[in-house]
């Protein structure tokens, strides 16, 4: 008891201690404690100029990811047992802030355990973002997510896993400029790994019943933007290009492989296509996303991240499934160079018959697959 009220205190002393900071300028610091043989980071705000504001909301984020209660747990650990909590996230825009905490390891037992907790904050005043503000109609939203995830996700999901069931919605989430991200319990979806599971659905699968309003969550995260154009689409889509990676994927040319695979875990054994492998790994930011290499060896050890390809996805309007070759060219121009792509080709490059359009932005190159219907199959990033 001692133990757990001392993690408490000190938890709560680092979450006030008062941050110097100007108007607008809300940012994410990362925490870190380590105690025996297990390792806690998490997110604080700082910056804001309502340090009042900003220690409420730090207290909110402790509430919501279970932290002082993870903290606990590890000092009644030193005697045995580890547990590992970690985060993704930040303040979205200027903003707003969302996270998924994840805790891995001697969670409530002895036994190895993975469990989500979340938190999705408005720093404007401190209130906790519910799903009715992200939709115009949140029950038709339901509604289509459970559609969703019943008719496209559920197809997908390893025939090995332990847990499965996709319906009815979680309880949690965060959200991304990529999309909305489901977190589950184990008991619900598990990964081939035994964790948690997580399902992500792109803003674009979801247009037709999102709040996009200015002023909204959505708009001030960046999620409009990324689902319809804009006159900063082309430079957007440049900036990503140029710095090796697609918003949302936690992938970048020149990334160790192995890394990324032993981080994630694969979801299936690698593809060959023409001229490489094809990872598919595990992970919500993942789900229908493949990290391309080289196809030399057996082993992996020494590959790096050659291409991302993406085949669910938006990209400052680019959404497969949903921009037409017209519209990509008007926005970016014509091609640097197109290629057609027959039966043959496309089944030895795991694409459909069609073209492609090659854009040089830097020394990255962006193509744009569509199949026979001109619409945007697929968009791949390579150097």
């Amino acid at each position: 008891m001692l133990r757990g009220g001392w993690a408490v205190l000190a938890l709560c002393a680092l979450l006030l201690l008062p941050v110097p900071g100007t108007a607008g300028s809300a940012a994410t610091e990362e925490k870190t404690l380590e105690i025996g043989g297990s390792v806690m980071t998490y997110p604080v705000i700082t910056g804001m100029e309502d340090t009042a504001l900003q220690e409420a909301v730090n207290l909110r984020i402790a509430e919501d990811g279970n932290l002082t209660g993870y903290l606990t747990r590890i000092s009644q650990l030193l005697s045995g047992g580890t547990l590992r909590v970690g985060w993704t996230g930040g303040v979205l825009g200027d903003d707003v802030f969302s996270c998924a905490i994840s805790a891995e390891g001697a969670v409530e037992g002895p036994r190895p355990g993975f469990v989500w907790t979340w938190s999705n904050i408005d720093l404007t005043d401190g209130h906790e973002i519910t799903l009715s503000e992200l939709f115009t109609e949140e029950e038709a939203a339901r509604a289509a997510m459970k559609e969703l995830l019943e008719w496209t996700v559920a197809p997908g999901l390893s025939a090995h896993l332990a847990n499965s069931a996709l319906t009815p919605l979680p309880e949690g989430f965060f959200l991304e400029p990529a999309g909305l991200t489901l977190l589950y319990p184990a008991s619900r979806l598990s990964t081939l790994h035994d964790r948690a599971g997580a399902v992500r659905l792109g803003w674009h699968e979801l247009r037709e019943y999102l709040n996009l309003e200015e002023g909204g969550i959505l708009s001030r995260i960046g999620a409009a933007d990324m689902i319809r154009w804009t006159e900063n689409s082309r430079t957007e889509i440049a900036r990503a290009a140029e710095a090796g990676a697609l918003p949302g994927i936690p992938a970048e040319l020149g990334a160790s492989l192995r890394a990324l695979t032993d981080r994630y875990g694969l979801l299936t054994d690698p593809d060959l296509y023409e001229g490489g492998r094809m990872f598919a790994l595990e992970g919500a930011a993942f789900r229908d996303v493949f990290l391309l290499t080289d196809g030399v060896g057996e082993t992996w050890d020494g590959s790096v991240v050659t291409g991302i390809r993406m085949d669910r996805g938006c990209l400052f309007g680019l959404c497969t499934g949903q921009t037409s070759r017209e519209e990509w060219r008007s926005a970016l121009g014509e091609p640097d160079n197109t290629v057609e792509f027959d039966a043959e080709r496309a089944e030895a490059n795991r694409t459909v018959p069609g073209s492609c359009d090659y854009y040089r932005f830097g020394k990255a190159q962006l193509r744009l697959y569509s199949g026979e219907d001109e619409v945007l199959y697929s968009v791949i990033l390579t150097e």
